[in-house]
């Protein structure tokens, strides 16, 4: 993401530097950050409402959208997609779920139980007078008082929108058949105008690899984009990746290999061991854009306690070379711990740990292998929850360990 100045901000928004650096401190602008004494501001970031313009006493103009399930993965994806198109989002979820701040920041949420009608009549009591639209992640919407919940709480909220909004439903596929986004989008339409637009999720098992965050990109264009529909169904996988009978998946793609990574990697945190040996080939450890997300992520990791361990193998006649390296520099000086391992060593001590090793791989817990393949070919690598092939991995790891020093002892 680009940032911009207060001073550049003038010209896009007609409007003072000193009033543009009052909104900051007033946390009125998204995303703004304060870098030492200045402020920086996304570049793509709408202008937000003039509070002190009289008109807004008697009309809120701001862009609202309230999300209902909002403390799911999806949603979380969902905040800062929406922020960043200048809506105001609040949220509303069941009382029983627990909400990740972190995630959440100081958006406004309001808890309430879907299948008790009066909390759910008391909860949307509580909500602003006029929303741009609705977005419904549905979660468990299994039960016939839950759905008739959900067509009523669509009814009311038709009472504050108007023609120039927008309703997205997310639909499990199981529940995608009852079909209210058709019962309610005929009549919405002609009394109201504004359209229903149903994204149904094609994920057969949710403990599986999908991507929340493309599912929440499908739901903001659905929100934005199709506004001018009549309503619109979509289907989506989310990104969906499938493990077979051994519990591996097909060899990956590039891109997809590494969009499955970056689901594993977001979720380590101070409770994950995570464990990797590396090759260090020729063409690895490229400045290519996805290697280089390949390694903010590691440190993004590390940075939340994630115990992680590197090492890496190449011969010891390569030290000089690796000595500028800078993703290694870069790892060194995190809290990564990492480890050098010389491969003539292993090659003439024990040949049989460098065959495990292969082109390499990153183990998480005793639960995860993410294994890279051979250069040169159409696939990167592919994900593994097989427990021989990752017992097999850890205990190469621990052997390798046996023969390793501190990376930065060697190239210092």
């Amino acid at each position: 993401m680009s940032y911009l100045t207060t001073k550049q901000f003038t010209q896009k928004w007609g409007i003072s530097e000193r009033r543009i650096i009052q909104l900051c401190q007033e946390g009125r602008i998204s995303g703004a950050t304060k870098n030492g004494r200045n402020w920086l501001i996304p570049e793509d970031t709408i202008k937000p409402t003039d509070k002190r313009n009289k008109m807004s006493h008697y009309i809120d103009v701001e862009k609202r959208v309230l999300v209902a399930n909002i403390n799911t993965e999806i949603g979380y994806q969902l905040l800062p997609l929406l922020k960043k198109e200048g809506y105001l989002v609040e949220g509303i979820c069941d009382e029983k779920t627990r909400v990740n701040k972190q995630k959440i920041g100081d958006t406004k949420i309001l808890k309430t139980d879907f299948e008790n009608r009066s909390k759910l009549e008391n909860t949307l009591k509580k909500t602003e007078k006029y929303y741009d639209g609705l977005i419904f992640i549905d979660t468990n919407l299994s039960s016939e008082n839950l759905l008739n919940n959900k067509e009523w709480l669509m009814i009311k909220m038709a009472q504050k929108m108007d023609c120039m909004s927008s309703v997205v439903l997310v639909n499990n596929r199981a529940n995608a058949k009852a079909k209210l986004e058709a019962k309610l989008a005929k009549k919405s339409r002609e009394k109201i105008g504004f359209r229903i637009n149903s994204l149904n999720l094609d994920i057969p098992n949710q403990d599986e690899i999908f991507l929340p965050n493309d599912v929440a990109e499908d739901i903001v264009s659905l929100f934005t984009k199709f506004k001018n529909t009549t309503g619109t169904a979509i289907t989506t996988d989310g990104g969906y990746i499938e493990f077979d009978e051994k519990g591996r998946t097909k060899d990956l793609e590039t891109g997809i290999f590494y969009r499955a990574i970056e689901q594993y990697f977001r979720k380590l945190d101070k409770n994950t061991c995570f464990w990797s040996a590396s090759t260090m080939l020729e063409d690895e450890w490229t400045e290519e854009p996805l290697e280089m997300s390949f390694r903010v992520w590691n440190l993004e990791a590390a940075s939340r306690g994630a115990k992680m361990e590197r090492i890496f193998i190449f011969r010891k006649s390569e030290i000089s070379k690796f000595k500028e390296n800078k993703t290694l520099k870069i790892y060194m000086q995190s809290k990564i711990h990492t480890m050098f391992v010389d491969y003539h060593e292993i090659l003439e001590k024990e040949p049989k740990l460098l065959e495990i090793v292969g082109n390499g791989w990153d183990g998480i817990d005793d639960e995860i292998l993410i294994a890279d393949l051979p250069s040169g070919g159409k696939a990167r690598g592919y994900v593994s929850r097989n427990k021989r092939e990752i017992r097999k991995a850890r205990e190469c790891f621990e052997s390798l360990k046996t023969y390793a020093k501190d990376l930065k002892e060697v190239l210092k």
